[in-house]
């Protein structure tokens, strides 16, 4: 039955975890901005080169996923899974306590998690690249 909607089942399930660590990251930084409004644990110098960085890696990261999901998948399948994704991520947002995400601790995790997702798609760019 999927065969028919998407062939690539491995390449959506790809597609679904990148994306939704991208969104988490976006969700995250989004209330970082303006810089005056951020939470007072990530105010400050380290705070500010903590969310650059992870803006930066938010830019590859869905840059790379885009690639991949225009080179790998049925646009059908990235408009319908990349919408759910988008649409349930917050809820996900929303169970993190602030405590956390608004943290040193928690732009280092989403750093690391941004940079886990990026890693599972360096494998499958390369061989895109390669054909």
């Amino acid at each position: 039955m999927l065969n028919g909607i998407e062939p690539n089942g491995a390449a959506l399930a790809l597609f679904a975890t990148t994306f939704a660590a991208g969104c988490l990251g976006f969700y995250t930084l989004a209330g970082m901005f303006p810089v005056r409004a951020r939470p007072a644990p990530v105010a400050g110098l380290v705070g500010n080169a903590l969310v650059l960085s992870n803006l930066a890696l938010l830019a590859v990261l869905l840059g790379g996923v885009a690639l991949y999901a225009h080179e790998t998948l049925r646009w059908t399948s990235v408009v319908v899974a990349g919408g759910l994704i988008f649409l349930f991520v917050p809820s996900v947002f929303e169970i993190i306590p602030n405590k956390w995400r608004d943290s040193h601790g928690g732009l280092v995790f989403l750093g690391a998690l941004q940079l886990v997702s990026l890693a599972l798609l360096v494998s499958p760019l390369m061989k895109l690249s390669a054909l």
